[in-house]
């Protein structure tokens, strides 16, 4: 039986440009028949219009599609075309905020720009806000023409995408001790959990720095991240290491973060005798 992991993508738009949305949708779910199979990865597409539902938990509507999608998705893919969008209590327009709170919870973010801009549709003022948020963006992003040269461009970056960012999760496959699951890790934690199980150390913890780095300690190894995107990514390590039986937690130290100690069937499979 294959396994595979899954990967959840939001799709985010005002909405003058639903149809490119769903173009955005419909090639996502194209590279799942071309590549899941062989690539061992399922992407799992979602916008708010088919993958949310009424809610009155949130005391906003932006804040029922945070909790039901933006939390949850692993990236996001931000589309615009004429219009910014409606402001919300936090931030200019849903889409923008979508794009924040994506990004301050480490994950990532492609932006696409439509190079076709109508100010009868969205109004001076729209088009106007749009400019200015456009200008603001310090990384990296893609324009299109019309939903032709989007399909054509969305298609080659998502590729990109995948084996850049979500490809070395599952470089290996790893079932634990039940052969209840299977947990997945990169080349790289595989060396780290290595390096670990031959070393005199066998515990692992995390210090907190002022300014939102921290210090990971697996053993011998100790790596320091510099944005939220490298911690959070370590903190889900840490859960897949527990979740494959190979660490088990010992106690919390003096700053209240969990301590975990290495399992037996750590050692058998990892260490070098």
């Amino acid at each position: 039986m294959r396994t595979g992991h899954i990967f959840n993508i939001m799709v985010g738009s005002p909405g003058d440009v639903i149809d490119i949305a769903r173009k955005a949708i419909e090639v996502i779910n194209l590279w799942n028949v071309h590549h899941s199979e062989d690539k061992g990865i399922v992407l799992v597409p979602h916008h708010w219009s088919s993958s949310s539902y009424p809610s009155l938990k949130v005391n906003s509507a932006q804040g029922v599609i945070n909790s039901q999608l933006v939390d949850k998705c692993d990236a996001l893919v931000a589309i615009f075309g004429s219009k910014f969008g409606t402001p919300t209590t936090n931030h200019p327009s849903g889409t923008a905020e979508e794009i924040a709170e994506v990004r301050k919870a480490g994950k990532e973010v492609m932006i696409f720009f439509s190079k076709q801009i109508d100010p009868d549709i969205a109004g001076m003022e729209q088009v106007s806000k749009l400019q200015e948020y456009k200008n603001t963006i310090e990384g990296l992003y893609e324009t299109f023409q019309d939903l032709s040269d989007f399909e054509k461009k969305f298609s080659q970056k998502l590729n990109l995408f995948v084996q850049n960012e979500f490809q070395p999760l599952v470089a290996e496959n790893v079932s634990n001790s039940k052969g209840e699951k299977t947990v997945l890790f990169s080349e790289e934690e595989i060396e780290i959990i290595q390096q670990w199980c031959n070393s005199s150390i066998d515990y692992c913890s995390q210090v907190a720095f002022i300014g939102g780095n921290h210090m990971f300690r697996f053993g011998p190894v100790q790596i320091e991240t510099e944005n939220p995107k490298e911690t959070a990514k370590f903190i889900e390590f840490i859960k897949r290491l527990e979740a494959a039986g190979f660490i088990e937690f010992q106690k919390f130290d003096n700053r209240g973060k969990p301590r975990y100690s290495l399992t037996l069937e750590a050692y058998e499979r990892f260490r070098e005798d």
